[in-house]
């Protein structure tokens, strides 16, 4: 599909813009002039999309509260390039307490979104120099090493407490308020350092270790599709093989093999949602036979490839910009 959105706006110091007016508009949801609230509220226009989104700019983050439901069937692009999203589901909304994520392709990303998906959160968005800082001390190589720590410890740590109590804070603020900016600012930084804390606790306390962990975890990403071995893993971690064996495992809760399939699993399904067939996603994320990746698949995800697809891919009908 072609791209969707218009590229990010730089902000003084080279930092861009997170939340995406273009995209929010061409779905629907267009700006409110005059609305007297920090950031920027978009409303619904009754076709395509009914509620509102408001988003608001911080340094180095932004903040974004909606409740909104789609009319029609879209597809949403999504520029995920170097920033880690924080988000928590407000009363009425889809999907556990709690979501984190990062998406560091160069390249977009597009989610089908069929009439009546309704949208209620609250999330902040982190942008790369804001994490950088914040997990300096722990030995931060790149965002895909972070990214992959967070998503394995939102099965097996759950969240530090901070993390809803900043997000809960946020979502009750009122837009409009004086004080809403620092509220915002806050309670974002707050929510960073619970994150921080999260990571830190499931990572090896020696700080060398914690770099080689985040090494092995980023070579991971790197050779997603021809799967490096535990031995190179090791290697790249600066471990000796038990060494290795065991803190990954005390860090990610699963043995290299398993992270490396479910890692290619999670990718098959983005793929498979966006289009791609069973054989070419078996392809892009490693299998040469369709076969293997649908039993492997199947042991993951509980279901076949083919029933995954057909259950999160969707037709989208494209709708002119208003």
């Amino acid at each position: 599909m072609a791209k969707t959105t218009a590229r990010r706006a730089e902000r003084p110091g080279g930092e861009a813009e997170l939340f995406q007016a273009a995209e929010l508009e061409r779905m629907g949801l267009l700006p409110e002039p005059g609305t007297p609230c920090a950031g920027t509220l978009f409303v619904g226009d009754g076709v395509r999309a009914q509620g509102w989104y408001h988003a608001w700019a911080g340094d180095g983050f932004t903040v974004a509260t909606c409740d909104f439901t789609m009319l029609v069937d879209t597809l949403f692009g999504i520029d995920t390039r170097r920033y880690l999203t924080v988000r928590a589901p407000a009363a009425g909304g889809d999907g556990p307490a709690a979501i984190a994520y990062i998406e560091t392709r160069e390249d977009w990303v597009t989610t089908p979104v069929p009439a009546g998906a309704h949208f209620a959160y609250t999330e902040v968005e982190y942008f790369d120099g804001a994490l950088r800082d914040a997990f300096a001390d722990l030995g931060w190589g790149s965002v895909e090493e972070v990214s992959a720590l967070l998503t394995d410890m939102r099965g097996s740590l759950g969240w530090a407490p901070g993390v809803l109590l900043a997000l809960d804070e946020i979502g009750r603020a009122d837009r409009a308020g004086t004080g809403t900016p620092l509220i915002y600012e806050g309670a974002s930084k707050l929510l960073l350092g619970a994150l921080v804390e999260t990571a830190a606790a499931a990572l090896p306390a020696d700080r060398g270790a914690r770099t080689g962990i985040l090494a092995a975890l980023e070579l991971a990403n790197a050779r997603l599709r021809d799967g490096a071995s535990q031995e190179e893993a090791a290697a790249a971690a600066g471990m000796g093989l038990t060494t290795f064996k065991r803190l990954f495992r005390q860090t990610t809760g699963s043995s290299w093999a398993a992270y490396l399939t479910a890692r290619r699993m999670r990718e098959a399904q983005r793929l498979l949602a966006v289009g791609s067939t069973v054989e070419e996603a078996a392809h892009a994320v490693g299998y040469r036979s369709p076969t293997s990746f649908s039993a492997a698949f199947a042991r993951v995800c509980g279901m076949s490839p083919s029933q995954w697809r057909a259950t999160n891919r969707m037709t989208a009908t494209r709708v002119d910009d208003a």
